[in-house]
């Protein structure tokens, strides 16, 4: 089997933005873009399946098996979008750099001029209000992100972004094409989904890409999880620390 695009449709949109949003620490960017393509009601047209996903099915609540794979939507608006979002990521080194090519291959398919990836930062520490980090590939736009709400300190403290959220825009700058990686702080806990920081991540996008959606559903589970924390938070300590060993070379964020 090969890394394969199957197309259901090919939409014609007029330089769309690819915004990647794929599971990683607190499922951050997978939780944005995914409400993202409810909300506006984004409409399936592609998907990538690869042996590079971990060897597995899943089961829907109707018994039906699904296999693996990364599903791409599109929206027409004021700006043209491309949704990216999926199951997994690869299992393997190799297979980031397989299917962030199939990505690109789509991007210069439907004429994308700019990317941007998203997820999460482990930073250790619940936070009322999460930042979100950046970082991206064209230093000119950087005033625009710090006007839709992205900080950026005076040294950077992401050091390095592993996964397909980094590795994506490097390939895509090669290419000439402009993109940047927006990154919602978060406890980092891996067996938790963080909708707080999620929240701000979407605030951002939102500006970004001139469309609007209700938060109203968003805030509900922001509230849940708040209390879940707390509950949660001596009971998964041991079980965090087995699954973030610090890795040499590499940030505390991955995904």
């Amino acid at each position: 089997m090969e890394t394969e695009i199957t197309y259901l449709k090919k939409p014609k949109l007029k330089n769309p933005i690819l915004m990647q949003g794929l599971p990683g620490v607190g499922n951050v960017g997978r939780i944005a873009v995914s409400y993202l393509v409810e909300k506006l009601k984004a409409e399936k047209f592609a998907e990538i399946h690869s042996p590079c996903f971990f060897p597995l099915a899943l089961v829907s609540p109707k018994n039906e098996i699904l296999s693996l794979s990364i599903d791409l939507y599109y929206y027409k608006g004021k700006k043209d979008l491309i949704f990216v979002i999926g199951d997994s990521q690869p299992v393997d080194y190799k297979g980031y750099y397989v299917i962030c090519e199939k990505i690109l291959e789509l991007s210069k398919e439907f004429g994308v001029k700019e990317i941007i990836t998203t997820g999460g930062f482990g930073i250790g520490v619940e936070k009322p209000k999460p930042g979100v980090l950046g970082a991206l590939t064209n230093l000119d736009d950087i005033g625009k992100l710090k006007k839709a709400g992205v900080f950026f300190e005076k040294e950077n403290s992401i050091g390095s972004v592993f996964g397909i959220s980094g590795l994506l825009l490097g390939l895509a700058k090669r290419k000439k094409i402009k993109g940047c990686c927006l990154l919602g702080e978060t406890i980092g806990y891996p067996i938790l989904t963080d909708p707080k920081a999620a929240e701000e991540v979407l605030k951002v996008l939102m500006k970004l890409t001139e469309v609007n959606v209700d938060l109203k559903d968003i805030n509900k589970s922001v509230e849940q999880l708040e209390k879940f924390l707390k509950d949660l938070e001596e009971k998964t300590k041991q079980l965090t620390h087995q699954f973030q060993k610090p890795t040499k070379g590499y940030s505390e964020y991955i995904g």
